[in-house]
């Protein structure tokens, strides 16, 4: 008895130290996102309103301003739970901040995917066209997705309110493996293709250009497009392959050691905010739009 005891203090100790570890860590990353993401937000929208350029790609930036936005209002949130580790905020402000960085990533990796296909095949788009989609990606996400997941994340199981972030629970229902699933597959796949694509596209031009490639201004477009496929691979493709060990090992997990890694994958997710301080070094925006010839 007295060593069943002591092994029950020391798992309740290793318990405690991890969950202090992953706090701290959280608490990192989600402080590296405010600073950093409304720095970004803040320096990006005075380039803008300054240049008043009225491009496809100024358009595509904008909209991620705003996403950002979002995103950067509901971090003081999280910050506050991790550092009092106690949720004051009600139920359903619970559900909406986690909703908010699903929808956020999801709609930040379809901009992305928007800019690097156009530059890729150099396509040409009236304004109109792209405020029409542009639009269309704002109306789905607003009226159709986020009213769907506030309606059924969440719900479907009894949590206590003084906590936020754990409805692991859901993964058990049918449905939410396969959406996890197929959200999964999806972005791997388009992650895949567009990486192939683009290196082998960079590589060309080298070959072609060589050894004045930065004198050309069709290489310089194609290079700066593979940073954001570098975004998608370091921040969003990590969550999404732990996720599939997630789904695959919750039942075996009786003790929830999966879910703090779990939530250290999805900050990471948010960290792509931080793009805009990319843009936001003087000239690098202007340099990119000029980059793709018949974009303006």
């Amino acid at each position: 008895m007295p060593n069943s005891s002591l092994t029950q203090q020391n798992h309740s100790s290793n318990e405690t130290l991890l969950d202090a570890s992953v706090h701290s860590v959280l608490i990192i990353l989600y402080s590296i996102d405010l600073a950093g993401g409304t720095l970004g937000v803040i320096v990006m929208s005075h380039q803008l309103f300054r240049r008043k350029s009225q491009s496809v790609m100024t358009i595509i930036i904008i909209n991620l301003l705003v996403l950002h936005t979002f995103l950067l209002l509901s971090i003081p949130f999280r910050l506050s739970y991790y550092i009092l580790q106690e949720w004051k905020f009600g139920t359903f402000t619970c559900r909406l901040v986690s909703a908010i960085i699903y929808f956020h990533m999801y709609t930040t990796f379809s901009f992305y995917v928007a800019i690097i296909v156009i530059r890729l095949f150099q396509l040409e788009f009236k304004k109109c066209y792209t405020t029409t989609w542009v639009i269309a990606v704002w109306l789905l996400g607003a009226l159709v997705i986020a009213p769907v997941f506030l309606s059924y994340y969440g719900t479907s199981k009894t949590y206590t309110s003084s906590h936020c972030f754990h409805f692991q629970q859901e993964i058990q229902e049918l449905r939410m493996t396969i959406v996890n699933y197929c959200l999964v597959g999806i972005l791997v796949a388009v992650c895949a293709v567009l990486t192939v694509i683009q290196l082998s596209v960079i590589y060309r031009l080298a070959v072609k250009y060589w050894p004045d490639i930065n004198s050309h201004v069709e290489f310089r477009a194609q290079a700066k497009s593979f940073f954001f496929i570098l975004v998608m691979l370091v921040c969003f493709m990590p969550h999404h392959v732990f996720r599939v060990y997630y789904i695959q090992n919750y039942h075996p997990d009786k003790d929830h050691k999966l879910l703090p890694y779990n939530e250290i994958f999805l900050a990471l997710t948010t960290m792509c905010c931080l793009d805009m301080l990319y843009f936001a070094v003087p000239g690098r925006l202007l340099s990119f739009q000029q980059g793709y010839i018949g974009l303006s």
